[in-house]
């Protein structure tokens, strides 16, 4: 299979932008792929150039002109974290089809844009798998933005350990930040995944509204309005809303989204984070107690396909799962396959403790190396992650491309 990549240019809006939705229009045969993904950030250079130094090992930082003029085996790239985000999975080429028997301009097709925002800059990466025979072909993609709502606005929910066999009062936090650029908002939307029981209270800056702003109760989530709240005046006016939802899933996230009901219909996703000093939990993501049957779960691999080609960029993949009820260190076993089941790469080692892990340096990756240190040929792998656990070994598994 041919496989080609298109990097867009980095794209400059102006400012930070809140993102919407994406679509586009195009022909795709079965037998061809194309993956479509973004990642956005805050300054017109999502890399970051490093020189080797005459410490072995060592890198410094150096300018993108000393980097072109230095030697290949004496220079590599890395993203530069704190300013980009890292690319999102790809697009599913269905969802962002465009549909065209809707208005354009409504914006009722297409698929919410994964990466983070607000963001001024906004960077398009397309991946063509095809055969001789099979192809895709894309004519047209649409970016849907708006100006933000707000500057930021960090969201969290209390409890965090909650019970799976009766509803939970949850105080679910918001603390926006303003600035001249921010339209301000009006709504707030709660993904609450299964139907809430009630909703107690809609507290701005401790003043009770719901009686003026009534909330709305749907089957996945709850529809609050507010009082506008925009500008200085408003900036860290915290919003607070108490209701009561059974959780049935561990790791259930209770995102959201601010907007204006008046505006585009853009909705700016919530970040999870520290709200209000009344909690210490600085999160949106909560976990029945009791769980009991899973002690590993959210297993993933990114990026996937990952090109371990020497560049700097996608070298390794990247896994990460979940940990839970795990007070002790726990073997654990990580080994990629091939297709036809041959032990390629075995990465055993023992993790310690409950938690996530894949986000940082000591995390699993596997650099497409098999056991003799040889480059393994681009195609799908299998994975198996195996947990020793009291009752036995815990077991998932998955797919892995390599591509270069």
């Amino acid at each position: 299979m041919k496989r080609e990549i298109y990097t867009t240019a980095v794209l400059d809006f102006g400012q930070p932008m809140a993102w919407g939705h994406i679509r586009w229009k195009g022909v795709r045969d079965p037998q061809a792929q194309l993956l479509i993904r973004t990642r956005t950030g805050h300054d017109d250079e999502p890399l970051l150039y490093w020189q080797k130094t005459s410490i072995p090992g060592e890198y410094k930082q150096v300018t993108r002109k000393e980097y072109d003029i230095t030697l290949k085996r004496e220079r590599r790239l890395t993203l530069d974290e704190q300013n980009w985000s890292f690319w999102s999975a790809p697009y599913a080429w269905q969802d962002g089809l465009a549909d065209t028997t809707l208005a354009a301009s409504a914006w009722q097709d297409g698929t919410p844009i994964l990466s983070p925002g607000p963001a001024r800059y906004l960077q398009l990466q397309l991946l063509f798998l095809s055969t001789q025979t099979a192809a895709a072909k894309l004519r047209e993609l649409e970016i849907q933005f708006s100006p933000p709502a707000a500057l930021r606005a960090v969201g969290e929910v209390w409890p965090l350990d909650v019970s799976r066999t009766h509803s939970t009062t949850f105080t679910y936090s918001v603390l926006p930040t303003f600035d001249r650029d921010t339209q301000g908002f009006d709504r707030l939307e709660i993904f609450t995944l299964t139907r809430a029981d009630t909703v107690r209270s809609v507290r701005v800056d401790g003043v009770e509204v719901s009686d003026q702003f009534p909330p709305q109760i749907q089957q996945d989530r709850l529809l609050v309005s507010l009082p506008r709240l925009q500008g200085g005046d408003d900036t860290f006016k915290l919003v607070e809303v108490e209701f009561d939802a059974r959780v049935v899933r561990y790791g259930t996230e209770f995102q959201g989204w601010i907007f204006d009901s008046e505006g585009t219909g853009v909705k700016q996703l919530i970040e999870p984070g520290d709200a209000t000093v009344d909690f210490p939990g600085n999160a949106l993501g909560v976990r029945p107690a009791g769980l009991g049957d899973e002690l590993l779960t959210q297993v993933s691999v990114f990026p996937n396909p990952f090109t371990p080609n020497g560049d700097g960029l996608n070298d390794v993949a990247r896994f990460q799962f979940q940990l839970h009820e795990v007070s002790a260190p726990r073997d654990l076993r990580l080994r990629v396959y091939d297709v036809s089941g041959r032990l390629v790469r075995q990465l055993d080692r023992q993790w310690a403790i409950r938690g996530l892990f894949g986000q940082g340096v000591e995390d699993p990756v596997w650099d497409g190396l098999d056991a003799g240190g040889n480059l393994v040929a681009p195609g799908i792998y299998l994975y198996r992650i195996s947990l020793d656990t009291d009752e036995g070994t815990e077991e998932k598994l998955g797919a892995i491309s390599v591509a270069y």
